[in-house]
């Protein structure tokens, strides 16, 4: 019995529906047979994403089925006191996301599924292994103890007898329960042994292994010497508790329904703040990379923002943010989404959100905090994923974060972390819009029926075009020399605002104020005055108070009245200006020297000079040597953007086409192997066929491809790799985690996968 042998005797639309549960298989290059489908679905990456939706009896069954080898529907029944309906329906839904396989009434696990949940019986072995090296009277001696008969039966028949009682339920149980705390104590510890394996002699009559032995819970082997067989280890470890209970009910929420409009909108304003904000001052960078707690604080207040971690983890993940020479900075593609739909920016930005695998609010590890936006391995996504799904239709987010460990079993985190984790996905989901109260709004709603989906996005934004209509924010001018802005300004707005005026407070409104210093920076950087008049009272629709146009009137007037000219340098103006200069005590560094009533000279370079004249309050402009003044060029209204090398997403097959492609393989001729495809196999043997063949079109064509690598060191981490170059052992990549060159090892590469 095989898991391809399954694979290929389903029909069309079982085949296409696990493919539609397993996307990641649609991702070139796709497997071209059954064989390669079940190397590709047995895969380590694939198999992570798969378990992570796993339930509590999902996980009961199938470590069950793991434990045992192979079983058939009645027995999983029995051992889970069970009834066949309630266990078949598990294991239909195991099998249709290609989690377990099911042939001639025989179950069982994909390979690599069975090793995970049969670890624990790793270093025991059956009761035949054993029973080949044990003495007639050691295993009479094993079935008395178990309530059998030997009496009359040759050493084949024994080893018959005593399979069949090692492997019933009952009587094993019932001799654990009449054993001494002792020796109950002793097979406690080989079950904890994690990988030891114990064994002894038999000892005094009175000793654990004696009384483990003559109550048949342990034969004696070779030598005489105790071994604990598998079968009765099996049913240590599946425990007393080890049955199935069915979906808990999780009850609706008393609140009233609300769509999360609010939420989703601030949302978008916050993260559109915070962009904005890095196009004229990214934010700083730790040396070891990330944004320190200190600046967080600083932005935090700056930008009157809740949870700055929240949205620089958002901004990278939704590709908005990338790390620059000066700082974090937004990427090219932030301009695109700023002028996208409200629906289209959130759907981005939720089902970004929807999909990480850590908690922006809860980024703790035992070595301290990891700053956002590094990366950091964390079963806080799938708790996050499991809370939303059993909170949808109405359900309350209380009583599904209570019973969330039904939802998601393999967790591993503690009650204290579990708590944590689930307090800040409820946070984090709030802060988005889709958690209002004690339940899931109507966008988050949406949000949970599309996730997973290819077409997510654009789905997402249909559905929530009419909850997040476009509402542009409004600007006031007023005779105070501010601007109170309400709601999301547009991207023009923002850019002549940032220009022109310095923020005072943030919030739902935000108050700019102009100041001369504001207006001259402005001018400065090359705008007019004509510009900052007319673009202003574009963007208020109205005409602008008369304090504002004064304001700017005046210093464009002044403004370039004082020109250095650039000949280390000279300083030309109007008499009394030269004279002001000349006599001004913060200037006397310059060594200023007078050659006419109009003109000044200094040792220092042209650009010193203008910026200590405009530190002391002055207006000047610069010339070249031939007297004209020098404008510094705007080549367009969008400040120069940061591109950037993220991860590619490779191209997919529809799940139709592809369970087409696979069910008439048979008379596909053989595709050839790269050269590269060979050598990889031969460095890497730890790979299955499906992973070396990910990684040789990843090296051939310039993709990217996801690896599991461990170091000389031994430590284990995910990459997500361009290969470059295959030379001896090792392959150049680009790594987009450390954002540059690295050379792996093929041996250290333990697990290959998509990245899709």
């Amino acid at each position: 019995m095989s898991f391809a042998q399954y694979l290929g005797r389903l029909d069309a639309g079982r085949l296409t529906a696990l493919l539609q549960h397993r996307p990641d298989v649609l991702v070139e290059p796709v497997p071209r047979t059954v064989e390669e489908l079940a190397f590709r679905l047995n895969g380590v990456e694939s198999l992570l994403h798969a378990m992570r939706v796993m339930n509590r009896d999902e996980v009961a069954v199938a470590r069950l089925i793991a434990m045992l080898g192979e079983a058939d529907l009645a027995t999983l029944a029995s051992r889970l006191r069970a009834p066949e309906a309630e266990v078949r329906q598990v294991v239909d839904g195991l099998c249709g996301r290609g989690l377990a396989w099911a042939l001639d009434a025989r179950l069982g696990l994909p390979e690599r599924l069975a090793e995970h949940f049969a670890a624990g019986l790793a270093h025991f072995r059956p009761l035949a292994h054993i029973a080949r090296q044990s003495r007639v009277h050691d295993l009479k001696t094993a079935v008395e103890g178990l309530g059998g008969d030997p009496s009359g039966l040759r050493k084949p028949e024994l080893v018959e007898l005593l399979d069949a009682l090692v492997r019933d339920p009952v009587r094993v149980a019932a001799a654990l329960t009449d054993l001494p705390p002792p020796a109950r104590h002793h097979l406690e510890q080989l079950c904890r042994a994690d990988g030891m394996y114990f064994f002894g002699g038999m000892g005094g009559g009175a000793g654990p292994l004696a009384v483990l032995a003559r109550s048949g819970l342990m034969v004696a082997g070779q030598y005489g010497r105790a071994e604990l067989p598998r079968e009765v280890a099996v049913h240590l470890l599946l425990g007393d508790g080890h049955t199935l209970t069915g979906r808990p009910q999780v009850p609706p929420s008393a609140d009233a329904p609300d769509d999360g409009r609010a939420g989703a909108e601030a949302a978008v304003l916050a993260l559109t703040t915070l962009l904005d904000e890095t196009r004229s001052r990214p934010l700083p960078a730790l040396k070891k990379g990330g944004v320190g707690a200190r600046e967080r604080k600083r932005l935090g207040t700056r930008l009157a923002m809740t949870d700055p971690a929240l949205w620089i983890d958002l901004a990278d993940a939704t590709g908005l943010l990338t790390a620059a020479p000066e700082g974090y900075r937004a990427t090219a593609g932030y301009d695109g989404w700023r002028e996208a739909e409200p629906a289209l920016r959130w759907a981005r930005v939720a089902l970004a959100w929807f999909g990480l695998d850590l908690a922006p609010t809860s980024r703790e590890t035992d070595d301290g905090e990891v700053p956002p936006p590094l990366p950091l391995e964390s079963a806080a996504g799938m708790l996050r994923r499991a809370l939303l799904r059993a909170a949808a239709e109405g359900r309350s987010v209380r009583a599904a974060g209570e019973q969330v460990d039904w939802f998601c079993p393999l967790h591993q985190y503690d009650e204290v972390g579990r708590a944590r984790k689930v307090g800040a996905a409820v946070q984090e989901a709030a802060l988005l819009g889709v958690i209002v109260g004690d339940r899931l709004s109507a966008l988050g709603e949406h949000l949970v029926a599309v996730a997973g989906r290819p077409d997510a996005v654009e789905e997402l934004a249909r559905r929530c075009a009419d909850l997040l209509p476009e509402a542009r924010g409004l600007l006031v001018l007023q005779s105070d020399l501010t601007a109170v802005v309400s709601g999301q300004p547009s991207a023009a707005a923002a850019r002549l605002l940032a220009a022109t005026a310095t923020p005072e407070n943030r919030g739902t409104a935000t108050t700019w104020r102009f100041t001369p210093e504001s207006v001259r920076a402005a001018l400065d950087a090359g705008w007019t005055a004509d510009e900052l008049l007319s673009g202003l009272a574009a963007i208020s629709g109205q005409p602008l108070p008369q304090p504002l146009d004064y304001l700017i009137t005046d210093v464009a007037r002044r403004h370039g009245s004082v020109r250095v000219r650039g000949s280390r340098s000279c300083i030309v103006g109007t008499e009394p200006e030269i004279t002001e200069i000349l006599h001004t005590r913060s200037l006397r560094t310059l060594h200023l020297s007078r050659l006419a009533p109009t003109v000044l000279t200094s040792p220092f370079e042209l650009d010193d000079v203008l910026a200590r004249l405009r530190a002391a309050g002055f207006a000047p402009m610069a010339e070249d040597a031939d007297g004209v003044a020098i404008v510094p060029e705007r080549t367009s209204e969008a400040p120069p953007a940061v591109h950037e090398l993220r991860p590619r997403a490779r191209a997919r097959l529809a799940a139709p086409d592809l369970a087409a492609r696979l069910l008439a393989a048979g008379s596909a001729p053989p595709v050839q192997a790269s050269p590269s495809h060979a050598e990889l196999a031969n460095l890497a043997p730890r790979l299955d066929a499906a992973e070396v063949a990910l990684l040789a079109h990843a090296l051939d064509g310039g993709h990217d491809v996801r690896i599991i690598y461990r170091n000389k060191e031994g430590n284990r981490t995910v990459r997500d790799i361009q290969p470059r170059q295959l030379y001896g052992r090792w392959l150049n990549s680009w790594c987009h985690l450390r954002s540059g060159e690295r050379e792996f090892a093929v041996a250290g590469i333990e697990a290959v996968g998509p990245v899709g």
